[in-house]
Parts: C-alpha cells; structure tokens; sequence
C-alpha cells in the first residue's frame, strides 16, 4: 500500500523585528523557500531540504539576541554622549535630545574656528607669519617641518612690543628669518617685527662631523644665512631686506662628543633618546648669524656678525624604555635635533638645564637681540666713514 504524502511544509510566521542585527552562523545557513507559503514543494526537493535544514533559533533565543543588541546601542549612545559633554560646554543637564546635541555641538565648532582665526591674525600681526596657518600631520622623518598645534582656547593678550630703537626702525623694513622652524618663529615674533619674511634656505646640511660642534653649528648658520642673502638681495619685487636672520640647532653627547642633529627613521629617533637617557648630560649649541646689507655697498657689501649659545641639559636617568617608545611614537620630536622638544612633551624627559631654555628650544631670544642690535650699528657704514674722513682732515689742518 503507498505510503500517504509527507504534509506540506509551511514557512514560519514569527516576526523579523525579534532578528539581531547580529545574526548567528547557524541561522543564517537556513535554506531559502518559496514567498508562497500555501505551495507544497515536490517530495524528493522537500527531502533535500529538510536533510539541510539545521536547528533554528527559538523565540526567545531571538528575543534575547535582540535585547542585548539593543542595550550595546544604548550603552554605545551615552558612552559618546558622555565624552561629547566633556568637550562641548553648554551639553550637560540637557538631555539627550538629537537636536540639541547637534545644535550645540555646531555651535561649538564654529567658536573654535572663529577664536582660531583672530590667533592667526593676532599673531601675524605681530609678525609671527604663517604660524598657525597651517594644519598639517604628523612630521615625517624624511622632513623637517613640524605640525602647528591648534589651542583649544585663545592665548593671554601679550604685552606691547619693545620700544627700542633699533626694533622701530625694523618695524618698517623688511627682515628675514631664514628658517622653517616654527619654534623660532614663534620666538622672533616676540620682538614685534611686524614685516617680518620667512625664506628658509636651500643650503645643504653637509659639512663633517669632524669639526668640533662650536664650529660646525657656527659655519652650518653662515651658510643658510649667506645662502638667503645671495637670493634676497637683488628681490625686486619684496625689495632688499634690511635684517637676514639665520640659527642652526645641535646636541651633542656630552661623553662622545657626537654632534646629534634630527632623527632619520624611528629606531633611529628610539636608539638616539635611549642614548641621551643612558649618557645623562648632553649640550645644545645654537649659532645665530645676522647679516646686513651695507649703505655704501662697499665689498662684501654686507656686514655679518653672528654668537653661540651653550646650554647643558640632563636627561632623567629613570625614563623607562616605554616611555620612550610612547614618545617616539607622538611624533613630536621627530623633526628636532636631539628627537625631542622641551617646549612640549618632551619635558618629561628632562631632570634640569644649565642655561639659556629657549636655546634648547632653538632661538636664544637675548642672545638674539644682542646680535641684532650690533649689526644694525654696521650697517649705515657710509655715515660712519664721512665721519672718519671728516675726523682725518680736522687732524691734518691741525
């Protein structure tokens, strides 16, 4: 007698609002059926897929999956609420609500692009350049320019500029820092030369380490300072700079003697500050050169004068190779002599400093001044030799 037909195989009527969104492995292998639910499928295709079919998830397993979906959400929501309220004022007390976090948010953003914007004009003003115009990443190791980091709130006013003569009449010429570095921009721009160029020079970096640091810090800044100077003086178009400023930074290791400049690679930038940390005593040597044009043109037809600062600084001999490791990994140092920045993070570094610390930072500002004020006393040599010439004939009427 045949066997009576297998009965016919209906698709499962519960809700899809039960599914997680994470849906198990298992459940997913379920193999597909006809959207006509009332259709009996033949009994040989009904056979193959009942012997793939493997065990689907109960109700409640679906309500549990769904559930705990949900509350990672949720959980999610007020985790990003909450680190959304520690830095946008105004979030705290309000609620949830979409629109007022959107709201205040933007709000937010625009404050800190406005406030941003009057820094950068406040600071050009001020002669600083170019300081915080750019916003750029993280340095590489192959060059040598450094990310200008955004306050999150506006700077205290600073004080009014010198009132000194020299520094007034500078105000109306033009003046070079022949330097990328924005550490010494920040630092020139403390003396209100509001006329102030940056032209970094093309100079190679290549003289030997054989010179003692002195003279290889001291003959690197009169080469970029020459370098600028060859290509300035003829500008017709900026017209002829009255000032060119030029440094070069370098540390040394105070037992060795090496001369240490910018770290290549990052193991080299680890190697370089486990040395320092391991030696304890190191030197920053900055050269300064200032070169201006003279009045009478008379050969060279520039006066130079130029100073070198010495400061001693000891590292922390506790600094942990993790340590380190995190720093290096900031990138903070990546474009300094030394693979470090005192002005910033890389004070944790540091035990103490013997010396000028804005030296360290790659400008000494008084040695700075000094310098500035000498040359300027050279440049009107024609004056100076009407003088002369004046003085020499009294003495042969005399």
């Amino acid at each position: 007698m045949p066997s009576a037909p297998p009965p016919a195989f209906t698709a499962s009527s519960s809700s899809e609002d039960f599914y997680s969104p994470v849906i198990m492995a298992d459940a997913t292998a379920t193999a597909d059926y006809s959207d006509d639910q009332s259709s009996t499928p033949p009994a040989g295709s009904l056979t193959n897929a009942q012997d793939k079919e493997k065990p689907r998830l109960t109700e409640q397993e679906k309500k549990n999956n769904h559930i705990a979906s949900e509350q990672k959400r949720r959980a999610a929501i007020r985790e990003g609420f909450d680190r959304l309220t520690e830095l946008v004022p105004g979030l705290e007390g309000q609620g949830r609500s979409e629109s007022i976090v959107l709201k205040k948010t933007v709000d937010f953003i625009r404050l800190q692009l406005q406030e941003r914007q009057e820094l950068i004009a406040e600071i050009e003003s001020h002669g600083g350049r170019g300081l915080l115009a750019d916003s750029d990443p993280p340095p590489a190791y192959e060059t040598s320019t450094m990310p200008a980091s955004t306050p999150s709130r506006a700077p205290l006013p600073r004080p009014p500029p010198l009132s000194l003569a020299v520094l007034d009449r500078l105000r109306s010429e033009r003046v070079i820092l022949a330097s990328q570095s924005p550490r010494r921009r920040q630092i020139i721009s403390l003396l209100g030369l509001t006329n102030l160029d940056v032209v970094p020079s093309n100079a190679a970096e290549d003289l030997p380490k054989t010179m003692s640091p002195f003279e290889y810090v001291l003959a690197t800044a009169v080469k970029k300072a020459q370098a600028v100077y060859a290509q300035e003086i003829n500008n017709a178009e900026r017209g002829e700079p009255a000032l060119i400023l030029a440094a070069d930074t370098v540390v040394v290791d105070s037992s060795t003697g090496t001369i240490l400049e910018k770290p290549r690679s990052e193991a080299h930038h680890l190697a370089m500050l486990k040395m320092l940390r391991d030696n304890r005593h190191h030197k920053v040597f900055t050269a300064i050169v200032a070169m201006v044009p003279l009045a009478s043109a008379r050969q060279p037809g520039y006066a130079l004068e130029s100073a070198v600062e010495e400061t001693a600084v000891t590292f922390d001999g506790e600094v942990t190779d993790e340590l380190i490791l995190a720093y290096v990994k900031t990138r903070e140092g990546a474009d300094k002599a030394g693979g470090y920045g005192i002005q910033g993070l890389g004070s944790i570094l540091v035990e103490k400093i013997e010396g000028s610390y804005d030296n360290v930072v790659g400008l000494p500002l008084k040695a700075t001044l000094k310098l500035i004020e000498t040359v300027m006393t050279k440049a009107d040599d024609e004056e100076n030799m009407s003088d002369n010439a004046d003085l020499l004939e009294d003495e042969d009427e005399e």
